[in-house]
């Protein structure tokens, strides 16, 4: 439901915070951060604002945090995805984000924060999702902005939560004693069996990740056992979807997304293959509610709520409406998956500027379903795919709303695997299943 778009009063910071430049639409004076090396601060920050980058219309040391730089019709942003960096220890070969050693300024941190409690309105909730390039690469930043945010968000009678998008290598003791401390949600993003994680996920200088991996993945799911295996799958390793699978759930995952990423890559041999693996996924996850155990995988689970729903959601996500990416000059996006340098007329501005409500109206509509251009009325998908990610349908086929047709059916893959599992569980009228999606018991 939308909330109501009106900004909470300004309140000033207790004693020892941080001091943020939120002095409305005044212009003047320096970013004064202290990220530390490698930071947007230094000669190649400075000499790409004097040349004026791609959206950026204020040069970075003349910026301050422009209140009014929020939404002034259609929803409140109440989640933002927040590009801490560009800089990533890892070279997925299938990643879509640019690749720099540059840095959100700590004073775009802090402004992002400020930003989103006005940009929120009436909300009492609001969420951050710390993205990059690996977020834990600013670690020691992160250990300033949150407690500072949480401090923030109380004095507007707000809560804040915050979760991560991390490849787990950088994970530590003290990474996780934090998020213990703070109660930070994530998913950990990772391929599958070493040999794919490695093909698929080296290093900058070109080794396997998987065993960087290997030794967080312990303390990830000690510290939160629910965390989501999320595993980009392409075309090329398609057939080994179930042993990744296996690996997954020896390793201690219950709740595993595999992905299809690079639609344009896939044809109708390789999404065969996607089905067969993916098929016998399915009759794991039967077998295991055979002996009461629950296991959530994406695509199964969503076939399966709208089966019972018998109706869509209207809305994919929310990149555009309740949801922005804030990046890391303070520039707003619909989302993380936004392409900046082709899709420029996309960016909804910015903090420091204005907030471009025309910008994003094609996605701030009430109801996705009914602009999609499939005829997805007899679709064994219908009741829960919302028209895929409308950055990706951008990119394949030039509308947000128009899906490229192996998107279809890899979706279609999930409908008829997910109705397996749905048939036979209910047939049997299994306790764990009934328990899990028809609330009984």
């Amino acid at each position: 439901m939308a909330q109501e778009l009106m900004a909470p009063p300004v309140t000033r910071g207790p004693v020892g915070l941080p001091v943020l430049s939120v002095l409305g639409t005044s212009e003047g004076g320096g970013c004064g951060t202290s990220c530390g090396s490698g930071c947007g601060s230094g000669a190649s920050r400075k000499a790409a604002a004097a040349e004026g980058e791609p959206g950026v219309q204020i040069p970075f040391a003349r910026r301050r945090l422009k209140l009014s730089a929020v939404p002034t019709s259609g929803t409140a942003v109440t989640n933002i995805d927040m590009d801490l960096t560009v800089e990533c220890n890892l070279r997925c070969t299938y990643c879509f984000k640019e690749k720099w050693n540059e840095h959100m300024e700590e004073q775009v941190a802090f402004d992002t924060i400020v930003w989103l409690l006005h940009a929120s309105g009436s909300a009492r909730s609001v969420n951050v999702n710390f993205m990059g390039g690996e977020p834990l690469i600013r670690f020691r930043m992160i250990q300033k902005l949150v407690p500072f945010a949480k401090r923030r968000a109380a004095e507007h009678g707000k809560s804040i939560h915050f979760g991560m998008t991390t490849n787990g290598t950088l994970v530590t003791d003290e990474v996780v004693a934090f998020w213990k401390k703070w109660g930070l949600g994530f998913h950990t993003s990772i391929d599958g069996t070493p040999e794919i994680q490695d093909q698929n996920r080296p290093t900058t200088g070109g080794r396997g990740s998987s065993r960087l991996v290997a030794k967080a993945v312990p303390k990830i799911l000690a510290y939160r056992q629910g965390t989501t295996a999320r595993s980009t799958v392409v075309a090329a390793s398609a057939g080994s979807v179930y042993e990744s699978y296996r690996y997954f759930r020896d390793l201690g995952y219950t709740s595993i997304a595999f992905v299809p990423g690079g639609n344009t890559e896939w044809n109708d041999d390789s999404i065969a293959i996607y089905e067969g693996q993916f098929r016998r996924i399915g009759d794991d996850v039967i077998e295991e509610m055979r002996q009461g155990r629950v296991v959530n995988v994406k695509g199964i689970d969503e076939f399966i709520e709208g089966h019972i729903r018998q109706s869509r959601h209207k809305h994919a996500c929310g990149a555009g409406r309740g949801m922005v990416l804030i990046d890391i000059h303070g520039d707003i996006w619909p989302c993380h998956r936004w392409n900046k340098e082709k899709e420029a007329s996309w960016r909804i501005g910015s903090i420091y500027e204005q907030f471009d409500d025309a910008a994003r109206s094609i996605l701030d509509q009430p109801d996705h379903g009914v602009l999609l251009e499939q005829n997805c009325a007899i679709c064994p998908a219908q009741n829960f795919c919302t028209g895929g990610c409308p950055a990706e349908n951008l990119e394949e086929t030039g509308a947000v709303y128009r899906r490229h047709r192996n998107a279809c059916e890899l979706t279609r893959v999930w409908a008829r695997v997910g109705l397996h599992v749905h048939d036979t569980l209910k047939a049997e009228s299994n306790p764990t299943f009934l328990t899990r999606f028809y609330k009984a018991g």
